[in-house]
């Protein structure tokens, strides 16, 4: 069924259908929702956090990670106050940093031009640094009950496929009609529960691949379900073509002290996070040229390779591995080293400690493949 038919059937039937849906999905939320550590009680604080940490993260990686983080941040002074490498090694394994400093510009904010005191509305909340009308929403209607919609991935394709939308989904105008449709069905009573509600079906029930429509509270309502079409809704969102990315991850080692150089980078993939200094494949031979004119440094380029992905970019690389470096300060102010854009400084950290201060996963597929060849070293020696 095409995009308008689905919206003519919506509108003749949307005093039955819509209501009758919001009332099926909270009762099925009241008897099937996740007991979640932050729905067990309404609590600002963890509301935003728990929020934050699940866009583009599966639940699965967010429920331990928000456990540690609440423990360790407390409140939202906690928050604020938080020094960066914390709060780094805190979201390390989530991926996408910036969430967490847009969380901690947030809490100060809060702190320091509200005096603690969290705001109470949607729109007061999109004037949080960070904060976007998806999160906003989520806040408003959780935790001050206020009737406004949230749409994320899975709310969209519970309705796409409620009104059987094959195409047109992710237009402006295909997802403005869903806006549309979903702050017709919120109801004027427990809108945070319907909003987790629908988000709750499209997660568990609802799902992008081998849907559970039997188990599916608002079957009968469905266009997609009758129509024979759940695949093919909503269609594919259009992704941007994969962009292959060769690295080097450069490794300083210091073998008397055991101790491995890490940094914090300010350009290119991962910047502004603590790790490898990364380099582009086209800047190999001036990097190594650069290194091996250091005195006291043996420089190998191990047989391992890493690969990861960030985004639409797909990334792959060779190790280098500077070792016997027996002067802590290299020599950063050559004219080299500059123009090739690596760190200017260093922090020596003893290997047993490493993996608690990096703050991606890329570098713990480095660091990983780096320790394997020091176990191999170590045990030739």
């Amino acid at each position: 069924m095409g995009f308008d038919i689905a919206r003519i059937y919506l509108g003749v039937n949307k005093g039955w259908t819509v209501n009758q849906c919001a009332k099926k999905l909270l009762e099925w939320y009241d008897r099937h929702c996740r007991p979640l550590p932050w729905r067990q009680k309404i609590n600002i604080y963890h509301t935003w956090v728990c929020e934050v940490m699940s866009q583009q993260t599966t639940l699965a990686v967010v429920v331990p990670k928000f456990s540690e983080f609440v423990k360790h941040l407390p409140t939202i002074h906690d928050l604020a106050a938080c020094d960066e490498q914390t709060l780094r090694q805190l979201w390390s394994g989530l991926g996408y940093y910036a969430r967490a400093r847009n969380l901690n510009k947030g809490a100060k904010f809060i702190v320091e031009q509200l005096k603690g005191r969290f705001p109470k509305s949607y729109h007061e909340w999109l004037k949080i640094p960070g904060c976007g009308p998806y999160t906003a929403s989520v806040i408003a209607s959780v935790c001050f009950n206020e009737k406004v919609a949230c749409v994320d991935g899975n709310v969209v394709r519970v309705v796409s496929r409620l009104l059987a939308l094959s195409e047109d989904v992710w237009s402006s105008s295909g997802k403005a009609a869903i806006q549309t449709h979903v702050d017709q069905m919120i109801p004027e009573e427990r809108p945070g529960d319907f909003n987790q509600a629908i988000m709750e079906l499209g997660a568990t029930v609802c799902r992008k691949s081998k849907p559970l429509c039997l188990l599916c509270p608002i079957q009968q309502e469905c266009l997609a379900f009758a129509d024979n079409c759940v695949e093919i809704c909503p269609p594919k969102k259009p992704r941007r073509d994969t962009v292959d990315v060769e690295l080097f991850a450069l490794v300083f080692w210091r073998k008397a002290t055991d101790t491995v150089a890490i940094a914090y980078r300010t350009k290119g993939f991962l910047s502004n996070t603590v790790g490898f200094p990364l380099i582009p494949a086209t800047e190999a031979s001036e990097i190594k040229r650069v290194i091996q004119s250091l005195e006291h440094l043996q420089l190998l380029e191990l047989s391992s390779r890493f690969s990861h992905s960030i985004t639409h970019h797909r990334i792959s690389g060779n190790i280098l591995v500077a070792q016997e470096l027996e002067n802590p300060s290299i020599n950063t102010e050559s004219v080299p080293w500059l123009k090739l854009g690596l760190p200017k400084s260093f922090d020596w950290v003893p290997r047993t400690v490493v993996v608690s201060k990096l703050s991606s996963a890329l570098d713990n597929k480095v660091f990983k493949l780096f320790e394997n060849y020091i176990l191999g070293y170590i045990k030739s020696a």
